[in-house]
């Protein structure tokens, strides 16, 4: 008998994991907000690959997967919780923020500090994480034993760019 109880009260409070804390103490008020709707949280979660290939597309940072371990959310959930649902739409807002702020990078963000100050901005955000930028490296040729001045001058650019773009991600994400 006190085994079926212990069961029962397990799988009362799994089920309570992702309305708050099952121990009757407060939930977070970031758990106390309003549910998604069902049909938005949905069609987030379905096109939440859609938009990590979006960000990918962009080939300005390696963006490795989603986060969904957002401060103030439980994360005790066996199913599709809110958190989740809001996840999804942040990097759907995310993608959007960042194909609009890519057409205009940002003026003298090549510097390697610039670069990882933009970085842990974009991580703190806590939306996606992200590795690092990517970075053209210049290749060999059949004309030089190592890579020529012109090839790594134009690798340098490209990633230069690459930064400007990142900068502007985060000048443009910083409210998400």
């Amino acid at each position: 008998m006190e085994l079926k109880i212990a069961l029962v009260a397990g799988a009362v409070g799994a089920l309570a994991g992702c309305a708050g804390a099952a121990d009757g103490s407060s939930p977070s008020q970031a758990d106390t907000t309003p549910e998604p709707d069902p049909a938005a949280g949905n069609a987030a979660l379905m096109s939440l690959n859609e938009n990590m290939a979006r960000l990918r597309a962009l080939a300005v940072f390696d963006a490795d997967h989603v986060i969904f371990d957002m401060p103030g959310h439980s994360s005790n959930c066996y199913s599709v919780c809110k958190h989740r649902q809001i996840a999804a739409l942040r990097v759907d807002k995310l993608a959007d923020v960042a194909e609009s702020a890519v057409k205009t990078p940002a003026p003298d963000a090549c510097a390697e500090a610039t670069i990882e100050k933009n970085l842990a901005a974009l991580n703190a955000l806590h939306i996606v994480h992200v590795e690092g930028l990517i970075k053209d490296e210049p290749k060999n040729s059949a004309n030089c034993y190592q890579p020529c001045e012109p090839v790594v001058q134009d690798a340098k650019a490209l990633t230069c760019e690459r930064a400007g773009k990142l900068a502007s991600i985060v000048n443009a994400a910083k409210d998400l």
